[in-house]
This record gives C-alpha cells, sequence and structure tokens, in this order.
C-alpha cells in the first residue's frame, strides 16, 4: 500500500505538469492497544512497520505517533517508543483528511 495513494495530483494549466498535491498526515493519539517497543541495533522505522504491519510503506504512523521524530531516521539503541495498532483507523484519518482537500 503506498501512502500516497490518496494524495490528489494537481495539473499545472499553463505548463501542463502533473505534480503531487500536499499530504495532510492525522494526530496519532496513544491508545490502550499500542504496543511499546524498545530499539534494538536494527531498528529502523521501516523494518518495525513491515514486523508489525507486515508493510514497510507504513513507517510513517511509527514516526509520528512517536514525539521524538525530528525527520531524522535513527533512533537510539534502548529508546522506548510506541506501534499503534489502529492502523485501518489511521489510514481512514488519513483518507479523509486527503478527500476534504480539492
Amino acid at each position: 500500500m503506498s501512502r500516497y495513494k490518496n494524495t490528489k495530483i494537481l495539473k499545472d494549466f499553463v505548463t501542463k505538469n502533473r505534480k503531487l498535491a500536499s499530504t495532510d498526515y492525522p494526530i496519532i493519539q496513544s491508545k490502550d492497544t499500542d504496543v511499546i517497543h524498545y530499539v534494538s541495533y536494527e531498528d529502523t522505522y521501516m523494518r518495525l512497520a513491515h514486523k508489525y504491519y507486515d508493510d514497510q510503506s507504513l513507517w510513517w504512523i511509527i514516526a509520528r505517533a512517536n514525539n521524538n521524530f525530528t525527520g531524522n531516521f535513527t533512533m537510539k539503541i534502548g529508546e522506548k517508543i510506541k506501534i499503534p495498532m489502529e492502523v485501518g483507523e489511521i489510514l481512514k484519518q488519513l483518507g479523509k483528511l486527503n478527500r476534504l482537500t480539492d
């Protein structure tokens, strides 16, 4: 699954070029169903998404769920991060946010 599935394609009427619109991402709140994971040596957001969701393209969910994400893809060994398990609800919110921006 691509995180750009719900992203609109814009067309410049002068140049006729196409581009992807900006994507709005949902705020991911902590829930009781979240899994706590302690970072080990080889962990990356993509590897964790593959491990927990069987889809590495959903790495952004884990990144956004953790307030420590600042665009740096490395994590500190032993760092405690949360893994949201209600992915369907998050993807539904993503779709709603990006359909509203016509």
